[in-house]
């Protein structure tokens, strides 16, 4: 009687210690299968299986990880949100990610198998209300990647190359740099960009891609990433002439469209900054949450509406230009990344 219980106290050690490290030993066999393909039925098999949450939550990263290297990006998009959706610790011995990573994960891969509208919906998750810089980082890039991805003119082309631009400045987009620089290289084709990625980050896959020696993964997120001079923004400016589509001014004659600086042959330089724009939404609740903010920090921000020919409303806070125009420092010094609108 005593052996059995002893025997059986050893096989429920066994199977609690076999529980406790599921995730890891099952990650090392599915990397022992002939090929990707075989890896992700096994885990697809073994993740139901799953008692732990944790272990879970681990494998499904995992095989998010795995899809992704297989070009399957719709179903390593679902793996990630699914993962994310999970509250649980990191399990020892396995990749430590947050659960605001993991839909960064999941927004990437729906921007590369050309899904901008599954992007946004995560986009617009709880992941806006993380407090880390790296994370609004990636936030804000992948928002316009995903705007470039549903550009219908060549006027919102030149609306996201203005972002980018503003962003390749910004301290707190330093995360994102490399990216940020790349795009602006791709879509505006000026080698500029792409000897200011070299310079900067030398030895960032990014500035490899510039060099000619990497090459861009074949998704269809670059497929769909416009660029200047591309026929989208060909047929554009010719259905704008053709139209005699006149573009309304203010009273100042400044424009009154989304707030970016025109890119004609005119002289700028006497034109004044009429007021700062901070973000541009597509929920009003989130643009709401900034001017909060703002107010909290003794500003006076409102939101202005904008539909695009889409049909998309944004929902953009702005600030008004104060006497001395100095608005935009104050804002920056408070914390608020902000760029002009002329």
């Amino acid at each position: 009687m005593k052996r059995a219980l002893i025997a059986a106290a050893f096989v429920l050690g066994a199977a609690l210690l076999s529980a406790q490290n599921s995730a890891k030993e099952i990650s090392k066999k599915a990397l022992d299968y002939s090929n990707a393909g075989e890896s992700v039925d096994y885990l697809k098999k073994q993740i139901p299986q799953q008692k732990s949450a944790a272990d879970k939550r681990a494998l499904l990263a995992f095989l998010g990880g795995l899809q992704e290297q297989l070009g399957a990006y719709k179903d390593a998009s679902a793996s990630y949100a699914q993962a994310a959706g999970i509250s649980a610790p990191n399990v020892e011995g396995m990749p430590k990610k947050t659960s605001p990573q993991l839909v960064l994960d999941a927004v990437r891969c729906a921007l590369s198998s050309g899904d901008s509208a599954t992007a946004d919906n995560y986009l617009n998750s709880a992941v806006r209300n993380s407090q880390d810089e790296t994370i609004q980082a990636y936030i804000k890039l992948y928002e316009v990647w995903s705007r470039l991805c549903q550009i219908e003119s060549s006027s919102q082309l030149d609306e996201s190359v203005a972002l980018l631009t503003a962003y390749a400045d910004f301290p707190s987009m330093k995360a994102v740099a490399p990216s940020v620089l790349l795009t602006l290289w791709y879509i505006t084709g000026q080698e500029s960009w792409g000897k200011k990625l070299r310079a900067a980050f030398p030895k960032s896959p990014e500035a490899a891609i510039v060099a000619g020696s990497v090459q861009m993964v074949p998704a269809p997120f670059w497929y769909f990433m416009p660029k200047k001079g591309s026929a989208l923004e060909a047929a554009a400016e010719s259905a704008a002439e053709s139209q005699s589509v006149a573009v309304e001014k203010s009273d100042d004659g400044a424009s009154g469209g989304a707030g970016f600086q025109s890119d004609d042959n005119s002289d700028n330089s006497s034109e004044k900054i009429k007021k700062q724009q901070l973000g541009l939404f597509k929920s009003r609740d989130n643009a709401q949450g900034l001017c909060d903010r703002l107010k909290e920090k003794g500003f006076k921000p409102y939101i202005t509406e904008e539909t695009r020919p889409s049909g998309t409303t944004y929902f953009i806070v702005v600030v008004d230009e104060n006497a001395k125009g100095n608005i935009g420092d104050q804002l920056r010094s408070a914390g608020f990344e902000c760029y002009p609108i002329f």
